[in-house]
C-alpha cells in the first residue's frame, strides 16, 4: 500500500487521540482504499495535507481498512451452506470480529455433524458420536471440542473478550475438522476414481495393429 492524495486529521472531542483518514493504492491490484483510525498525530500550521504516515506515532492506533479485507478462503469439497458459514468465520477474523469467529466457528462443527447424520444431543455427544462413527480420528474429536470450547462462551451470552491468537488457533482448528469429514475424503475419493479410469483403459489401446500374417512378439 502506498498513500495517495491528501490525508486527514479531525479532533475526536471524546478522545484524547485525533482521527485520521487516509486513501492508499494498492500496489497489487491498484484499487483504492480508505485507512481510519485514532492517532496522535498533530497537524501544524504549516500542514498541507500531503499524504503522511498518520499511523507512525507512539500512540497511534492500527488503522481499519475501508472496505474491509476478506480471507479469500474457500472450502471447495464441503456442502456450500457449511462452506458459507465457515468463509464468513473466517471473514470475521480479518477484521478481528473475534467473538464473531469463534461462535460461528462452533456452528460450523454442528452443522457439520448434522450433515453427517448426527443430529440428537449436545454438541459434546455430537463429536464423541463422529468419532464412535469413524469420522472423527481421536485429535481431529480433541479440535472440534476446542472449537466447542472457543465459541461456547459468546454463544452462550458470557461476552467476555475473545483473544486474537486464540481466534486464529480455534479457526485452524474449525479447518481440520472440515478437512477430516468432507475434504480429505473427497480428496482421496477423485484419487481412487482416476486410477480406476485409468486401470480401464487397455494397455495396446493406442499400439498400431500389426498387418494380418506378420509375425507376432
Amino acid at each position: 500500500m502506498r498513500p495517495v492524495g491528501g490525508a486527514e486529521v479531525v479532533p475526536d472531542h471524546n478522545n484524547r487521540l485525533n482521527v485520521g483518514f487516509e486513501a492508499y493504492k494498492c500496489a497489487h491490484c491498484g484499487r483504492l482504499v480508505l485507512a481510519y483510525g485514532w492517532t496522535d498525530f498533530q497537524p501544524t500550521n504549516d500542514w498541507d495535507s500531503t499524504p503522511s504516515d498518520l499511523w507512525d506515532h507512539p500512540q497511534a492506533q492500527e488503522p481499519r481498512w475501508l472496505p474491509p479485507a476478506k480471507s479469500n478462503r474457500t472450502f471447495p469439497d464441503v456442502p456450500a451452506a457449511i462452506e458459507s458459514l465457515a468463509v464468513e468465520a473466517h471473514d470475521c477474523l480479518t477484521i478481528k470480529a473475534d467473538r464473531a469467529a469463534v461462535t460461528l466457528a462452533r456452528a460450523v462443527v454442528e452443522a457439520s455433524a448434522k450433515e453427517k447424520g448426527v443430529t440428537k444431543g449436545s454438541l459434546i455427544a455430537k463429536i464423541d458420536e463422529l468419532h464412535k462413527l469413524g469420522l472423527l480420528r481421536a485429535h481431529i474429536k480433541e479440535a472440534a471440542h476446542e472449537v466447542r470450547f472457543g465459541g461456547n462462551e459468546a454463544a452462550h451470552g458470557d461476552l467476555k473478550p475473545v483473544d486474537h491468537e486464540a481466534a486464529e488457533e480455534i479457526l485452524t482448528l474449525m479447518d481440520e475438522v472440515l478437512n477430516e469429514l468432507f475434504q480429505s475424503p473427497a480428496r482421496v475419493a477423485r484419487a481412487r476414481q482416476r486410477r480406476l479410469k485409468q486401470s480401464q483403459v487397455p494397455p495396446d489401446s493406442n499400439k498400431t495393429a500389426a498387418p494380418e500374417g506378420s509375425p507376432s512378439n
